[in-house]
């Protein structure tokens, strides 16, 4: 049994151990290969016993040519990341409802200018009673004090006639507020205090009360 093949090995000048050993590989082979295949155990022994005969000795080779060429299980097995598709790029679609074009949001209008806080008021009555209220801001560099109609944005005018046409000048310098005298009959006073011409501009930010001819004003910030 195996003399055709230990023969054969002679021929090819192969001791008859190394003859015996390649044979016991062929047959390890076939049974390796019957198991692989998932055939019952009586097939692997019927393998061995076909390569241990002259015959038997092509079969592992005939099984690697027919395993070589079979299609595993794993051969057609899809990969996921062929079955989930192609991976979506750029931005996603709109929703199917809704296809109007979105508008740009129009931008808020600009923010109002923020009105000079630099102010004062004058507020006061007549001898008839009549209320006089008088605004002063930094809107003008200077502002007049008269008796007559006010004829111009910066004239204020105080109707009584003890007040001259002109009577005092009014001069804001940042968050200051100056007072001068225009020679006016009738006076002005800070405090009580009498300002001439003479005495120049005087500082009236922290002063209380104004007279110019006879009408008493009180000086305030809103």
């Amino acid at each position: 049994m195996g003399t055709e093949v230990v023969a054969l090995m002679g021929l090819a000048g192969l001791s008859s151990a190394f003859a015996l050993v390649s044979l016991v590989l062929a047959a390890w082979m076939a049974w390796r290969i019957v198991e692989k295949a998932g055939l019952p155990g009586w097939t692997g022994m019927g393998a061995i016993l076909l390569t241990l005969t002259a015959v038997g000795t092509i079969v592992p080779l005939v099984l690697l040519w027919v395993f070589a060429f079979m299609r595993w299980p794993r051969d057609t097995a899809v990969p996921f990341a062929a079955s989930a598709g192609p991976v979506p790029t750029g931005s996603p679609p709109p929703p199917p409802g809704n296809t109007a074009t979105a508008r740009p949001t129009a931008l808020p209008p600009p923010p109002k200018a923020i009105p000079d806080a630099r102010r004062w008021l004058l507020t006061g009555k007549l001898p008839d009673g009549q209320a006089v209220a008088l605004s002063v801001d930094a809107s003008a560099p200077a502002w007049i004090l008269t008796g007559a109609p006010a004829g111009q944005p910066t004239e204020l005018s105080v109707p009584d006639p003890s007040v001259g046409q002109p009577h005092a000048r009014l001069m804001v310098a940042g968050a200051r507020l100056g007072l001068a005298d225009l020679g006016s009959p009738g006076g002005t006073y800070i405090d009580g205090a009498r300002l001439l011409p003479e005495h120049g501009p005087r500082d009236i930010t922290s002063v209380r009360t104004l007279r110019v001819g006879t009408v008493e004003l009180t000086l305030s910030r809103p």
